[in-house]
Order: C-alpha cells, then structure tokens, then sequence
C-alpha cells in the first residue's frame, strides 16, 4: 500500500511539470500558426505556401505548435486516417533518408529502406495528399538548413518545393532565428507565398510593457505552483528571475521546477530564494561566480 504521503509529492511533482501558462508570446505564436493554416478566419485553410515561426532557443515555438495541432486529431476515414495538421520532427542525422523518413513517420507511412530516395519521396508526397493533411510543420528546421552539406541544404529545399508543388496544403518551418535566411535564400521558396514569417523575442526588462507582461507571467506562476505565494511578481523577485532566464518563459519554467523540487525535499510550505540559488548553483557554468538569487 502506497504511502499518502508519497502520492502527495508525486502529485506535487506532476502539478510543477505540467503547469501551463498562457502569455502574450504563446498567444503570438499560435495566432500566426493558425493565420498560416487559415488566414481567413472561418474560411479555408490557405495551399502551397511557406511560412516561418522563429526565435530563440526554449522560447515556446514547439510547444506552440504541439498544442495547436493537438486541436486536430486524426480521423479515421474511408481511405484510412486522415490528418489535418502534421509535426514533423527534424532528424538528428541521416542525411536526405533521414528527412525522408522522418516524414513518413510522422504520417505512419513505413517505409522499406530498400526503397530509393526518388521512389521513398514519392511515397511520402502521395501519403500526404491522401490523407488530407491541411497544414505541415516542420520542427527543427535550422538542423536541417545549417547543414554544411550542400546536398542535404538542397535536398530539404527541393522536398519542401514539392510538398508545396502539390497546392495541398501549407508548410510551416520552425526554428531559430538563422532558419529564415536559410530559407530566403532559395529564390523559389520566397516566390510560395513570399515567406511570411513571426519572430519571438524573449522579455525585454528595459520595455514597460514586457517588464509588465514577464511580472505578470511570474504571479501565474506562484498562483499555479504547489506552495504557499512566494512574491515571484514583486519588483525584486521577478527581476531576479529575469536575470536568470533572460526573459526567455521557458527557462522561466524549467528555474521553477527546478527549485520546487528542493522545496518539496526540504518539507518547505514556499519557494524561496534560497531554493533558486541552490537551483542556479548547481546549473551554471564552471568557473562561474554569478548567482542572481544570492542576497
């Protein structure tokens, strides 16, 4: 029989992890994933053009556009399973079959690695237009892009022409900042749609607006986590956090669970500064003697 009170702290530990947030920078990028896939409201979604959602590292651009495409799920239909909107997850190597096969993953398509790279194209493009799919993201992007191989730059090019040459659907590519250069400079990609893109940008403390936003976000955050209110939002607290994350939300996240965790060890009712700088401690860069959250 389990202990309740180790249920209490696995409850605990599972509230910290999975708090959600909403901000003004996740609300940005959803609304420009979802202007990319419909930009008529209401209307039909938009085919054949290519889009960019990019941004610093842990700013919220994959977990925006996981939860956007959670809102479609798949259906199960006449000619098989249908997909509105599809997350590509960009391979870590592989080359061009690495690419090819990642996609065809994310549409389950099983494909035999015998298959050439035409034919396995082929397959995936055919897959992709029967299943209806709506919109493509593709994650990552800049792994792909910033690969000094010439071959694999022009192959992730020429595959993403042809998913748009089928005036099916739109493709959206995300990733950092570097990531739209990359894709400006294929004069064809441009010409789908002139690549309209949105930029995150971390929270700036010297804008009044964005010192206000990351406040806010920071009184969320003490109301959402499991312990009494530590005053995250007060002028000095918050802009110890802003130091650390450097405005950037889901630094932000991973300092709070971080910190909850020694709480929850220490039997301790609040979050404190302390906890943060034990956090920090343990986290930064050797020979580093900085701690935003010392006294």
């Amino acid at each position: 029989m389990r202990d309740p009170q180790e249920d209490n702290v696995v409850a605990r530990q599972r509230q910290m992890e999975t708090i959600f947030v909403d901000h003004d920078r996740h609300r940005l990028a959803s609304a420009a994933i979802e202007r990319f896939h419909t930009p008529v409201k209401g209307g039909l979604p938009s085919r054949g053009k290519l889009a960019a959602l990019i941004g610093d590292s842990r700013i919220g651009k994959t977990f925006a556009a996981n939860r956007y495409a959670s809102k479609f799920p798949s259906e199960i239909g006449q000619n098989g399973v249908k997909r509105k909107v599809v997350v590509i997850d960009s391979p870590i190597e592989g080359g061009p079959r690495g690419l090819i096969d990642s996609a065809a993953s994310a549409f389950g398509l099983a494909l035999s690695h015998r298959m050439p790279n035409p034919h396995a194209v082929e397959a995936v493009l055919k897959e992709m237009k029967r299943s209806s799919v709506e919109l493509v993201i593709l994650d990552e992007a800049n792994i792909i892009f910033y690969d000094k191989n010439k071959r694999v730059l022009n192959f992730a090019r020429n595959f993403i022409r042809k998913m748009l040459n089928l005036q099916a659907f739109n493709v959206v590519c995300i990733g950092l900042e570097e990531t739209y250069s990359m894709l400006a400079e294929d004069a064809q990609l441009i010409g789908r749609g002139g690549l309209e893109h949105c930029r995150l940008r971390p929270y700036n403390w010297e804008d009044e607006s964005d010192r206000k936003g990351f406040r806010i976000l920071c009184q969320k955050f003490d109301e959402e986590m499991p312990f009494e209110s530590a005053g995250f939002a007060s002028m000095d607290f918050s802009y110890r956090l802003f130091m650390a994350c450097k405005g950037n939300i889901g630094w932000l996240k991973f300092l709070m669970e971080a910190a909850g965790a020694l709480a929850i060890n220490e039997c301790s009712p609040v979050v404190d500064l302390g906890h943060f700088a034990q956090a920090w401690d343990a986290r930064k860069r050797p020979g580093e003697q900085f701690n935003p959250f010392s006294r």
